[in-house]
């Protein structure tokens, strides 16, 4: 993984990654609230040598105060001294809890020895600083006595106290901000670990290069996700985003080199499972189509769930069905969509929805639509939940495939082209749906561009409306067009 792919993931999932930086902090903040808070106060020691003489000796005096007083340092925390510590202090501690709470550090090229207590309160702590600071200074005397009287028992090394321990009322601890700084600091290395993680174990398609490791086909277009979809799902809505709509014509215009020696194109449009959008993929791409001045047929073959009939506002009573049982001709069950589609809705329920469909009936209907139609698109049911888009796929000779990006599975799409495979049906192509605009570069490939073309000037019906009113001209008795 390169930097760039790093920052792609991270901008990809910056919820994951906000969301544990957040839990971080917050868990930091929590944290310093519960802790109880403590104060410090420190006294000091100057180790001095004493005498008198030259200069060489009090030299050598003077190193020899150097020396000794990192050894102070470490006997500060003796048992007994601490005891005396206690017991001049008067706090009710115990010698663990103390040494616990008490350091003793050696400034830096100087022979000043810094005692810092921390309590519960800065009285306390200044109490034990104190105490502290004269049982070492009695330690130091009696370590340093050389024994007797007179001038003989002057001690060539003594600690001087050479002011009041400090007093702070500000806690040092919890530090807030450090601890917030620190829980920021873990949240994000925390966070992009699990974004990492998340990565790596989310089996969703997301880039043109999975799709045809898993397909063998390109990407026809990547529809772009928008908020206002489940409000405005057609592209001819009047507050549909310009942005879907452009999709729509990139899919047109490559789908014209689908198939290009059929003059007359029928597709199947459908999906791995339900919830990726291949209705509404269906109906727009049908609406763009008839725009170019192309006469579209949009069928819904989706018996089980119709859903274009309610998309388009249209009557699901007449359609499909009752063209296959001749209840009705072709054309009579036939509507047509203020857009400019015309719509051969589901109609009747079957209860047998893969048995009709794998009929001759079905098949001759699907072939005098064809033959009347510039472009016959059908909308046919998930894959893996039944078999009829694999028997209309085995009719056609192929399917348009729709994904939802980062959510069909790429086991998904891997069952749904051996479903395509197993009745010698093949993908013409792969519809991302839903794709965020920061990752629709993945699926970036050289587009064709669609010259513009002359309407051919075809009526255009408001609302709906059956029979020969739908094809906008008169019909012989056996279902031809007259002009």
């Amino acid at each position: 993984m390169n930097l760039r792919q790093l920052l792609n993931i991270l901008t990809r999932r910056w919820r994951t990654l906000t969301v544990v930086a957040l839990l971080c902090v917050a868990g930091a903040l929590g944290i310093t609230v519960t802790i109880p808070p403590s104060y410090s106060s420190t006294a000091r020691l100057y180790i001095a040598a004493t005498g008198s003489g030259s200069t060489a000796d009090l030299s050598t005096l003077a190193f020899y105060a150097a020396q000794r007083i990192t050894s102070y340092a470490e006997l500060a925390e003796e048992p007994s001294i601490l005891e005396e510590i206690i017991d001049l202090s008067g706090v009710d501690v115990t010698p663990d809890e103390l040494a616990a709470n008490m350091t003793a550090t050696v400034a830096l090229s100087t022979t000043v020895l810094n005692i810092t207590v921390t309590a519960a309160n800065p009285s306390t702590a200044q109490d034990l600083a104190r105490a502290a600071a004269e049982a070492i200074q009695g330690m130091v005397a009696r370590l340093e006595s050389p024994g007797g009287t007179g001038e003989a028992a002057v001690s060539p090394i003594v600690a001087r106290i050479p002011g009041e321990p400090s007093y702070d009322d500000a806690p040092v601890s919890p530090n807030l901000p450090l601890n917030l700084v620190v829980g920021s600091l873990l949240g994000l290395i925390f966070g992009v670990i699990a974004v990492i993680l998340r990565d790596m174990f989310d089996s969703s398609v997301k880039s043109a290069q999975e799709i045809a490791e898993l397909t063998d086909s390109p990407v026809l277009a990547v529809v772009p996700e928008q908020q206002s979809f489940a409000k405005h799902p057609l592209i001819t809505d009047r507050d549909a985003p310009a942005g879907r709509g452009e999709a729509f014509r990139v899919l047109r215009t490559n789908l014209q080199f689908v198939d290009v020696d059929s003059k007359r194109q029928m597709f199947v449009i459908t999906s791995a499972v339900p919830g990726e959008g291949k209705s509404v993929t269906a109906v727009n791409l049908a609406i763009t189509i008839a725009q170019s001045g192309r006469e579209v047929l949009l069928v819904d073959c989706d018996l089980r769930k119709p859903n274009v009939a309610k998309l388009l506002g249209l009557d699901n009573a007449v359609g499909f069905m009752t063209a296959v049982t001749a209840t009705a001709p072709l054309y009579e069950c036939v509507q047509k969509h203020e857009s400019g589609i015309h719509v051969l809705a589901t109609g009747p329920k079957p209860p047998n929805p893969a048995e009709v469909l794998d009929t001759d009936t079905v098949r001759a209907l699907l072939r005098q639509a064809q033959s009347e139609y510039d472009v016959v698109i059908i909308d046919a049911p998930p894959l893996l939940a039944v078999a009829d888009p694999a028997i209309l796929a085995g009719m056609v000779g192929g399917a348009i495939m729709v994904v939802r990006h980062g959510r069909t599975s790429r086991e998904q799409l891997r069952q749904a082209v051996s479903r395509l495979e197993a009745v010698g049906a093949r993908i013409f192509g792969v519809v991302p749906n839903a794709a965020k605009k920061r990752d629709i570069d993945a699926y970036s490939y050289d587009y064709y561009e669609e010259p513009p073309q002359q309407s051919r000037g075809r009526g255009m019906v408001n609302g709906k409306s059956y029979g020969r009113a739908a094809r906008g001209g008169a019909r012989r008795s056996n279902g031809t067009r007259t002009q």
